[in-house]
């Protein structure tokens, strides 16, 4: 059954507090600062929806360069902890939507940005289904997402054990995300890859963006 608007998350609801915190642990401070500058390098965002949000790590680098961004997430503790972080932004509105069946009008926004979001959810199909709808003819999709594609081994299990002694066992619908798998899901949904590469030196990310395909 796909989980909806109205049922609590409570895996990740856990961590709102210090987030970030815990992620820096994980993946590595040099890691993610890596990302925010890559992230950093799209320009003339438009409007922008953010999936995904948790506590706002990257949702500052994305509203740098938008007119507006409405930054969400399915967790309720997630969204407070980020509209306290941003209440004096005013291009940034923090909002609670469910990812697969998002509360937006067709043609809504410019931009849809994710990170770490497709590989954690039970239906990534249908969230990028709802990305399409809800975009732009002339609109984008960002998506970033940590992988185990490309890791050294010895890589491999130093983040294994520093997120299981962060977050425990992962939820049962996480996968591994990866340029292959991303780049099949992406052509089925109806989406064109503009680009899809492996970036990062010792924690690996998937970095892809795309557009609604012409055909």
């Amino acid at each position: 059954m796909n989980q909806t608007i109205s049922q609590k998350e409570s895996f990740w609801s856990r961590f709102a507090t210090d987030f970030e915190k815990r992620n820096n642990y994980v993946a590595g401070y040099t890691e993610i600062e890596f990302l925010k500058n890559r992230l950093a390098e799209n320009t003339n965002l438009g409007i922008t929806l953010e999936l995904g949000c948790g506590d706002g790590v990257f949702t500052e680098i994305i509203a740098s360069n938008s007119e507006k961004v409405i930054a969400t997430d399915w967790s309720v503790e997630m969204v407070d902890v980020s509209r306290q972080k941003f209440k004096d932004n005013e291009i940034i509105q923090v909002k609670q939507e469910d990812c697969l069946n998002l509360s937006f009008d067709k043609n809504s926004f410019d931009t849809v940005f994710m990170a770490n979001l497709l590989h954690v959810i039970p239906t990534p199909e249908r969230a990028l289904g709802e990305c399409k709808r809800i975009l732009k003819r002339d609109g984008r999709i960002i998506i970033v997402s940590f992988t185990m594609q490309g890791m050294k081994f010895f890589h491999k299990l130093g983040m294994r054990y520093r997120y299981i002694r962060t977050y425990g066992k992962p939820p049962k619908e996480s996968r591994v995300l990866t340029t292959s798998n991303l780049k099949e899901l992406l052509g089925k949904i109806g989406f064109e890859i503009k680009s899809i590469d492996l970036i990062g030196d010792k924690m690996k990310s998937v970095y892809a963006i795309a557009k609604i395909s012409e055909n």
